[in-house]
């Protein structure tokens, strides 16, 4: 078929192409006002030390220092990808966990190492309180499981403590414009087979 046979089509088959398109613009409207509100907190966590050794020794530029601390964030991020550290933080919220799988408790927390000392810790939840809750018991639990491998320390230089930042709270469900967008881009590519196979049923 030549193009000039396909404007003719959608010429007589106009109405059913647009129909299709305002059908999908309507879903996705109606999907994006009756989305559950979802919040996204993001919490900064940085490692420093309880105390500080003075001496006089060559410490290489603070090498060992940066890489030990390296090595306790690691530490710090694999902690919040357990499913214990993220029952003891549901806890003293008081949220219940009892329906929750390990595989959904290991997935509450998504941290990743941004350098040597400093950590983000992303975690969703529909309740501005409970998101403020969860970031101050999540410092609390860390710093309480690094006293504990701190008792086992000889050197002060090696007692870790974590500190957290105020969390930064945004609502994260898809805004309206992009529910649209994507729509429209379907009602576009859905509009145009119907109109032909509504053509080739009409014929």
């Amino acid at each position: 078929m030549e193009l000039r046979e396909y404007l003719d089509i959608f010429k007589r088959q106009i109405k059913w192409f647009w129909i299709t398109i305002l059908l999908f613009l309507f879903i996705a409207g109606a999907w994006q006002q009756n989305q559950p509100e979802t919040l996204e907190a993001t919490l900064l966590l940085n490692i420093g030390r309880a105390s500080v050794q003075d001496t006089r020794d060559y410490t290489f530029d603070s090498f060992y220092r940066l890489q030990a601390d390296e090595r306790f964030a690691d530490t710090v991020v694999r902690w919040l990808g357990s499913s214990r550290v993220a029952e003891d933080i549901y806890r003293a919220v008081d949220r219940e966990t009892r329906d929750m799988s390990t595989q959904t408790l290991e997935n509450v927390f998504e941290a990743k190492r941004l350098s040597s000392q400093m950590i983000e810790v992303t975690y969703a939840h529909p309740d501005y309180e409970t998101l403020q809750k969860m970031s101050e018991a999540t410092v609390t639990h860390l710093n309480n499981y690094a006293e504990q491998l701190n008792k086992e320390s000889r050197e002060q230089t090696h007692w870790f403590t974590i500190v957290g930042s105020d969390p930064i709270i945004r609502d994260v469900r898809i805004t309206l414009s992009f529910a649209l967008s994507v729509g429209l881009a379907f009602g576009i590519f859905i509009g145009f087979w119907v109109a032909l196979i509504k053509h080739y049923f009409s014929k």
